[in-house]
């Protein structure tokens, strides 16, 4: 009894509150007919969602016994440990296997992994640009020739999973005594590596239709945490960087090199083009043609009294596809070369910079400007130009609203991304949306990290640089072990406030807990059910978060305070 108080103390009193209204939050969902559904609807939960989960958990254990048993078989090969300590872990990786391929034994001969198979492939490509995807009752799914295929080739790798893992159970059990040689290096590195992107490709990338809503938001608040503190820790780092003569030179020559760059690609020939025919009915304008130029034919800009409305224009592939239709009289008028406009009278002729020089022209301006003035900048405040530039990126960023850098990145820039790359760079909106919260919260995450390092005593600095330690290694061993245990508290905030915000990536359709809570409320009309429903689990989550955050703060200072007495 005393212990079971004990632990109740420990618990978050959020957390005994929230739990004390479970039964009658239960109590609602179970007796109301639209809870339920709502739940459904927001968590993504699809059919066969109990074999799904069954067959996410069984591959998923696999991948995390394979990688566990390859980590206590690399400890075995450690000189540093006791004798007992390595019979102990590889005792223990060869439970870890056996239970391995136990595992797979069960996954291969049995009806879980098909279902598992079959939804991962469908909802892992696009259907619009995939044959052998159909549509079959409003869900995705596969031809089935191809689901064949695909299920063969899945239970083949399975098997050959399951046969290596038992040569390295049955070879750590012979064998162990050549353990510490290449080979047996080689063994455990595949064992550990092939797991370990197992594990991580079904937990954090592979289609979850048991609850894909709650998947997705999961998944992006986790990928976005790890961006946004990477970054983070860089532009911290970067700001304690002292100015340096050869950053200086190094950067004043990158600036002037840029400038140069843009100088050339300035000056290269100028493209003529010229509006022949008249302007009264539909303008033909070539694929290509530079927005501002299309703009002012639209305008009217070339004429001195503009028009009271837009001209109409049509966009057209290639300039003879254009000059055929103007010929049939469906075009009136037309934007083409100059060179193939002799032809045709004449309304208006200009010139412009063709779209790639002037791209890399004002790119590498605008670069070349900034390197030169962080250098001037530098300069007049005895600091390092990437100093400069952190200071001016966590300030610029923590300046704009977080929906406004989503929609930003999202949207503008990563169409712009994927013209200037031709199609090849096409992002995903989950990955943009990612990648925007990550660069949004990597500037408070900074800020963070910034007070953490600072709060070390120069002292231990001083004394590792007079023991000979590089700053690398200070920073690894000495700053940053001791600057995140400081911060850990306020890094545990930025993870709450990410996993909420999250709900805004919705805006780019990505379809979380907060997108698919807007499908069935448009859906259903219902008033209340959804916006609960929704509230109720991002509830769930940040509680679970902040207990979370709590224990892993406890063991941590638990750490430092037994390393302090010692």
């Amino acid at each position: 009894m005393d212990s079971a108080l004990n632990w109740i103390r420990k618990v978050r009193v959020s957390s005994l509150i929230f739990a004390a209204f479970l039964p009658f939050i239960f109590y609602f969902i179970f007796t109301s007919r639209n809870y339920g559904k709502a739940l459904k609807a927001i968590l993504g939960i699809e059919e066969n969602a109990l074999v799904l989960l069954s067959a996410f958990i069984l591959i998923s254990g696999i991948g995390v016994l394979g990688f566990i048993a390859a980590l206590r078989l690399s400890k075995y090969n450690r000189p540093d440990t006791s004798v007992d300590t390595r019979n102990s872990a590889l005792f223990s990786a060869q439970i870890f296997l056996i239970a391995q391929i136990f595992l797979y034994f069960i996954l291969i001969n049995s009806n879980l992994i098909d279902p598992y198979i079959v939804s991962v492939a469908a909802n892992s490509m696009d259907a619009r640009n995939t044959d052998w995807i159909i549509i079959v009752n409003q869900s995705f799914t596969l031809e089935e020739t191809v689901k064949e295929k695909i299920i063969i080739y899945t239970k083949t790798l399975f098997s050959t999973g399951l046969v290596f893992s038992a040569f390295v159970f049955v070879y750590a059990s012979l064998f162990k005594k050549y353990l510490n040689n290449i080979l047996s290096k080689v063994l455990i590195f595949i064992l550990g590596f092939t797991n370990i992107v197992l594990a991580f490709y079904v937990i954090m990338v592979a289609h979850a239709g048991f609850a894909l809503g709650l998947a997705i938001t999961l998944r992006a608040a986790f990928f976005a945490y790890f961006l946004a503190s990477i970054l983070g820790l860089i532009w911290a780092l970067l700001t304690k960087l002292k100015a340096s003569k050869t950053a200086t030179y190094l950067f004043l020559l990158l600036g002037c090199l840029s400038i140069a760059i843009s100088i050339f690609n300035f000056t290269r020939p100028y493209q003529s083009i010229t509006l022949v025919g008249d302007v009264k009915g539909k303008i033909g304008i070539i694929a290509g043609t530079p927005q501002f130029i299309s703009d002012q034919v639209r305008y009217g800009d070339f004429l001195i009294k503009k028009p009271d409305r837009p001209f109409k224009i049509r966009s057209i592939k290639n300039a003879d596809q254009a000059i055929d239709l103007y010929q049939k009289n469906k075009l009136s008028g037309l934007l083409i070369p100059s060179d193939q406009a002799k032809d045709f009278p004449s309304i208006w002729t200009t010139s412009y910079l063709p779209s790639k020089n002037r791209t890399i022209a004002v790119f590498s301006a605008v670069i070349g400007f900034l390197f030169i003035l962080l250098v001037a900048i530098g300069r007049l405040t005895n600091m390092h130009p990437l100093a400069i530039f952190s200071e001016f990126f966590v300030d610029t960023i923590r300046g704009i609203p977080m929906l406004v850098i989503i929609l930003y990145i999202g949207l503008p820039l990563a169409g712009a991304i994927k013209t200037s790359s031709g199609g090849y760079i096409d992002m995903q909106m989950m990955t943009r949306g990612i990648i925007a919260i990550g660069i949004g919260y990597s500037a408070y995450m900074a800020e963070i990290f910034r007070a953490g390092i600072e709060a070390i005593s120069k002292g231990q600095i001083e004394a590792a640089r007079s023991l000979g330690m590089r700053e690398t290694h200070i920073a690894r061993f000495i700053i940053l072990p001791q600057a995140i245990a400081i911060v850990l508290p306020a890094l545990g905030n930025e993870f709450i406030a990410m996993l909420k915000d999250t709900s805004l990536v919705s805006i780019l359709s990505v379809r979380d807990i907060t997108q698919r809570m807007r499908e069935f409320q448009a859906q259903s009309f219902l008033p209340f059910e959804p916006f609960n429903s929704a509230a109720l689990l991002y509830i769930i989550l940040t509680l679970l978060a902040a207990s979370g955050i709590k224990s892993l703060e406890k063991a941590v200072n638990r750490g430092r305070s037994s390393s302090s007495r010692d």
